[in-house]
């Protein structure tokens, strides 16, 4: 039985009138949030929705290359005067995109000293070169780091190790980066310090109840989730990634991006006296990741508290790269070779498109809209408003910034439990975990986007991917949230 369906114009037309339609009916229940918030502008909300949309289906095409098409959106925002050039812009001095530019070197003097290549070679060797045992450890990997570390540090820092896996292993990169990805969010799921959008949401159940949630309290479904995430994957979805695989090369085995191609090198070549300062800089980047969300604990004195806050992880990787290039483990020009320019742009571009979806409130707009449609539905007002929000987070964090997404749902949320006259932590949660459903589209979430040019992943392949996944954990987080977190 073949597993998946052919995204064909006549698909991608059906969807886009179908998502038009859906925007069109729920303006009608929109008005209310509209007219609720007197800063918002109904001119420039559909003219970010305008925009949204016009990228989207442009992503979906690739009738133009994604980073032409990223830069797009911020130029267009400036020119309808959605918002100043300088927030249009600021994505590219974003803390993260440059946190991005730096791990691809960082990452790129593993291969160049070959030390990605003996730990890709070690995982072959413990999963006896078992395609299905190889995606299952990648998920695995992915997932427990990213519950205790940065998703998108831990996404950089695996991503040359499963593109050297995928040059021992003959697999294609695509097959173990896009489970990667999946594992690295749903790994965030996991743990309080997981993802930033947990912390958003731990504060706002703070902030409204005076209680917290526990460190792993999050897990109680995403646990789940995860198991879920990582079978689906070794079962179905492996089927799901052979077919795309098979559409998009014609032959399986013998596919590299030009990432893997590059570290096609004779053994020989690798820089191995320099193995020891690409280790010390991988590993001193790794451990500030570590260290970032327990300093607080470990030292009672505010001001050294304090200076470490004060640092974003990115500078540490800045470090590496001027300690790599200092030692000569790496030169200037190899060091801006190795990096994904495309990927940048089409991080940094897309970023901006946030920043209007928020501050014109269309992300609150569509949001409102959607939770109203669902107060229709002939079930419990507390469910339906669960669902709402289940649904509109698991959609809107595909096109928006996770943490965005669930700082704009989360006062939402609190409001409707209000109303309600219910706990607000299953409407909380419902907002937190399902702004990590980034499984629709490569700019869902940065460490998606930071594999799209590696694996040669187009938009249409990452939907496919993950569309029956998104499909799935959704569901699962309608029926397990009220479980843990009583409505």
């Amino acid at each position: 039985m073949r597993i998946g369906f052919r995204f064909t114009r006549s698909w991608k037309i059906l969807f886009f009138f179908v998502l038009t339609n859906i925007l069109v009916f729920s303006s009608q229940y929109a008005y209310a949030a509209e007219t609720a918030n007197a800063g918002s502008n109904i001119t420039k909300i559909w003219i970010s929705i305008g925009i949204l949309l016009i990228a989207a289906i442009l992503f979906l095409t690739e009738k133009l290359p994604l980073a032409i098409t990223s830069l797009m959106v911020p130029v267009l925002l400036v020119i309808f005067q959605v918002i100043p050039f300088k927030d249009a812009f600021l994505g590219f001095s974003d803390q993260w995109v440059l946190l991005f530019l730096m791990m691809f070197i960082v990452g790129d003097s593993l291969f160049k000293v070959g030390i990605a290549d003996k730990i890709g070679k070690a995982i072959i060797k413990i999963s006896k070169n078992n395609e299905r045992l190889v995606i299952i450890y990648a998920m695995l990997i992915g997932g427990v780091m990213s519950a205790f570390l940065n998703n998108t540090g831990t996404a950089a820092c695996l991503l040359p190790i499963m593109l050297a896996i995928s040059k021992t292993s003959k697999i294609e990169p695509k097959k173990l980066l896009i489970p990667m990805v999946f594992g690295v969010s749903l790994g965030g799921m996991l743990s309080l310090i997981g993802t930033p959008p947990n912390g958003i949401i731990q504060s706002a159940y703070e902030q409204a109840t005076g209680k917290a949630f526990g460190f792993f309290e999050f897990a109680k479904p995403g646990i789940f989730v995860f198991i879920i995430g990582i079978l689906f994957y070794a079962t179905i979805g492996m089927k799901i990634l052979d077919n795309i695989c098979k559409k998009s090369s014609g032959k399986v085995k013998e596919y590299h991006t030009d990432e893997a191609d590059a570290v096609q090198v004779n053994p020989t070549e690798f820089r191995t006296k320099k193995a020891g300062v690409a280790l010390f800089v991988f590993l001193l980047v790794l451990f500030f990741m570590i260290m970032d969300p327990v300093w607080g604990q470990l030292f009672n004195n505010e001001a050294v508290v304090n200076f470490f806050k004060n640092i974003p992880l990115v500078v540490y990787a800045m470090i590496g790269f001027i300690i790599l290039v200092a030692t000569k483990t790496m030169s200037v020009k190899e060091s801006f070779e190795a990096v994904d320019w495309s990927t940048i742009f089409l991080f940094a571009g897309m970023l901006s498109l946030s920043k209007a979806l928020e501050a014109t409130g269309a992300a609150v707009y569509i949001g409102n809209s959607i939770v109203n449609v669902t107060k229709v539905l002939p079930i419990d007002p507390k469910m339906a408003a669960l669902i709402g929000l289940t649904l509109i987070s698991t959609i809107v964090t595909n096109f928006m910034s996770n943490t965005a997404t669930a700082a704009l749902f989360a006062p939402i949320a609190i409001a409707i439990a209000t109303q309600l006259g219910m706990n607000p932590a299953p409407l909380l949660m419902a907002v937190g975990l399902g702004a990590s459903m980034c499984f629709l589209t490569p700019v869902a979430t940065p460490p998606n986007t930071l594999v799209v040019i590696p694996g040669k992943i187009s938009f249409i392949e990452f939907f496919k991917a993950g569309w029956l996944l998104q499909l799935i954990a959704t569901i699962m987080l309608i029926l397990l949230i009220p479980v843990f977190f009583p409505l």
